[in-house]
């Protein structure tokens, strides 16, 4: 069997970073991290623009990610994206015994974390509505000080 399915391919739309300010846990069993984003940028060949401010957030537990945000493409034109998929750390080893805190404390530099995505998106017709009729997968690296991910995204042809 091919490693990768014949005829599907892989070209890259854009990417995203998005900077954050607070981290707040909620002390359950899941450990669910509320993240909300405070700005960021977008970039690429297929859509350029920004993170809306407070616009939306990381809602991460038990490995999961399901964040929800708006960006503004650079023609003023509103974009929601719904980024579901896993965040694991670089070397794919769960640490449990390192704690999780509310800002941007040991775990980040400790357990730093991609993610492989599944996002989706509404956008008005128009120049970016191929977004509402493409499949996209993503790629995600956080990084601290300051405390960001980038998000990178393929369109699968």
């Amino acid at each position: 069997m091919p490693a990768n399915p014949p005829g599907l391919e892989l070209a890259y739309a854009f990417s995203v970073s998005i900077f954050f300010k607070e981290r707040l846990r909620i002390d359950s069993p899941r450990g669910r991290v509320f993240v909300p984003a405070a700005s960021g940028e977008v970039w690429g060949p297929r859509l350029q623009g920004k993170v809306v401010p407070r616009s939306g957030a990381d809602y991460a537990a038990g490995g999961q990610l399901d964040a929800h945000y708006m960006l503004e493409a650079s023609d003023g034109s509103p974009i929601y994206i719904h980024n579901r998929g896993y965040l694991r750390p670089h070397d794919g080893v769960a640490r449990p015994d390192v704690p999780m805190t509310s800002n941007s404390g040991p775990w980040l530099a400790d357990m730093p974390l991609y993610f492989r995505l599944a996002p989706t998106f509404d956008a008005p017709e128009g120049p970016h509505d191929w977004l509402t009729r493409s499949v996209i997968l993503g790629t995600g690296k956080r990084y601290g000080n300051p405390d960001h991910t980038i998000f990178t995204y393929y369109e699968v042809l």
